[in-house]
C-alpha cells in the first residue's frame, strides 16, 4: 500500500490532534494535584503543542481546499 504525501499529512494531523488532546487532559489532572491547583505553573509546552497543531490543521485544510478548485 503506497501512502501519498497528502494522506500521510492527514494521518499525521489526526495523530497530533489526538495526542494534544490527551496531553492536555493529563496536564489538567497533574495541575489539579499541584498546590493552589497549579496557579504558579508556567506552561511552556503550549508554545510547542498548539502552534504545531494549528500549522498542521492549516496545511491540511489548504490541501483539501486546493483540490476543490
Amino acid at each position: 500500500m503506497k501512502l501519498t504525501p497528502k494522506i500521510l499529512l492527514y494521518i499525521i494531523t489526526v495523530v497530533v490532534v489526538v495526542a494534544a488532546i490527551v496531553w492536555e487532559y493529563y496536564m489538567q489532572q497533574w495541575l489539579s494535584y499541584q498546590p493552589d491547583d497549579g496557579a504558579n505553573v508556567l506552561r511552556v509546552d503550549l508554545f510547542v503543542i498548539w502552534p504545531l497543531v494549528l500549522t498542521l490543521v492549516g496545511v491540511s485544510l489548504f490541501r483539501i481546499l486546493e483540490n476543490r478548485k
